[in-house]
């Protein structure tokens, strides 16, 4: 109940007490009181002005400020309440409460935390009161601001991390550690991580619950890492991607060697750059680490795609190229590195593939396709996103990088569609790797 109608309720029972008692000072009262309430209603001709700013590129999950400046046009007292009911929804904000005295302005601030999108403003809503709080008035600036919420650089990053650890650890033990021959060592129940093509639904139907076959595990397979070590896994603008690659392949040929013998090859655009063939010794993980002695090459440009770029070539002048090319860069013909790369594998091994996605997409996603049908294969693509320094990010910069992130996670479903990808930062998969060490289940 409002306070004007409980004066007013209180005003008719001193009425009816005045006329039960014959009490003419409680009708007298409850007569004053309702002349009051008519004084203050007439007296109460609010007016104000609203002028608003919002800076117009935001960055999602990060605060800002609307700032206000609040007009009394009248020479009374009034309250302004500023709500939060024009901002779309999701946003996060705190209404507003101010007082102004006759003709004062004043200067306000209003912290709100947006969220990605594109939106259309309509103006603030307030809510002006009379200093009592009796009476009210609702004002509502009609002035449209259009506003772009991107999302921060933060929030990127944990789309990208989402079940990261889950899904890491269930494809390390899956395609790491457990290559499986066809000779079933056992039964057990089925755990998160199993693959369902080892269900056996005789026992399952027998006990109630799901079991897997628990399959011997191989120990004398191949297992290849191919590396990209190509100019876009070498460029950076924070830490290098060949640099983190470097640590990566180390730790995860170190570990498959306890029970595999393990090869290197690294390629770059054109050609082999290192071919370390497959073998189960303390010295292998030496030849592996010098085979990894890859420079960085470091860039504040961000990479443009072919599709930015309109250049018309004749086919002539594409078929010129293909041949001189080669012969520049010193190469026996015109396959690349990654062709030359496949040349080397066995008919049957488990092969690792790191490398950038963005980069010769088509090519890479060809050749998963086809050694997918005899080999089993498991990508790791480290995410160009993940590896810039966050306090050189500019806005420019962010727009950029989302754009990115919006085209690659399109990429990325295409390559799962193939074969287990892994998108990765900096330090995700050395994470990993140490979680299972200190479990102990790899050593």
């Amino acid at each position: 109940m409002k306070r004007e109608e409980v004066l007013i309720l209180l005003s008719f029972l001193l009425f009816v007490q005045g006329y039960l008692l014959e009490n003419v000072f409680s009708a007298l009262l409850g007569f004053s009181i309702l002349l009051y309430l008519v004084f203050l209603r007439q007296e109460f001709l609010p007016d104000i002005k609203i002028e608003w700013n919002l800076r117009k590129n935001l960055e999602s999950g990060k605060k800002t400020k609307i700032k206000y400046r609040v007009k009394n046009l009248t020479n009374k007292k009034l309250k302004v309440i500023i709500g939060t009911d024009f901002l779309p929804f999701g946003f996060k904000a705190d209404p507003l409460s101010l007082t102004l005295s006759g003709k004062e302005n004043k200067d306000i601030e209003q912290a709100i935390i947006p969220v990605k999108g594109s939106y259309t403003l309509k103006g603030p809503i307030a809510k002006i009161l009379d200093v009592r709080g009796l009476y009210f008035s609702e004002y509502r600036r009609d002035s449209n601001i259009e506003i772009e919420v991107y999302p921060s650089l933060e929030e990127i990053k944990d789309g990208l991390k989402e079940d990261k650890q889950l899904k890491a650890t269930k494809l390390l033990k899956k395609y790491l550690f457990g290559l499986k021959s066809p000779e079933i060592d056992s039964l057990k129940k089925f755990e998160l991580g199993d693959d369902l093509k080892h269900v056996d639904w005789k026992a399952t139907a027998r006990l109630g619950e799901l079991i897997v076959k628990d399959l011997l595990k191989e120990t004398e397979s191949d297992v290849y890492l191919i590396i990209d070590a190509g100019s876009e896994m070498r460029k950076s603008l924070w830490k290098s991607k060949v640099d983190y690659i470097t640590a990566l392949t180390l730790q995860i040929a170190y570990l498959l060697l306890k029970r595999h013998r393990v090869g290197v090859i690294v390629h770059d655009d054109f050609r082999i750059v290192h071919h370390v063939v497959p073998k189960k010794s303390e010295e292998q993980i030496k030849l592996i680490s010098r085979s990894l002695a890859i420079a960085p090459k470091h860039s504040a440009i961000p990479r443009l795609k072919f599709s930015d770029i309109n250049l018309k070539i004749s086919s002539a002048s594409i078929n010129f190229l293909n041949k001189i090319l080669p012969i520049i860069k010193r190469r026996k013909s015109i396959a690349t590195g990654l062709m030359e790369a496949i040349k080397l594998l066995p008919e049957s091994a488990f092969l690792i593939f790191v490398s950038d996605i963005t980069s010769n997409t088509a090519e890479l996603m060809s050749v998963l396709y086809k050694l997918n049908k005899k080999h089993d294969i498991l990508l790791l693509t480290p995410n160009p996103i993940l590896f810039y320094d966050e306090n050189k990010l500019t806005r420019d910069t962010l727009i950029h990088l989302y754009q990115r992130y919006i085209e690659r996670k399109e990429v990325l479903k295409k390559f799962r569609k193939i074969v287990p990808t892994i998108d990765l930062g900096p330090s995700d998969f050395v994470d990993v790797i140490q979680y299972e060490l200190i479990k102990g289940e790899m050593l």
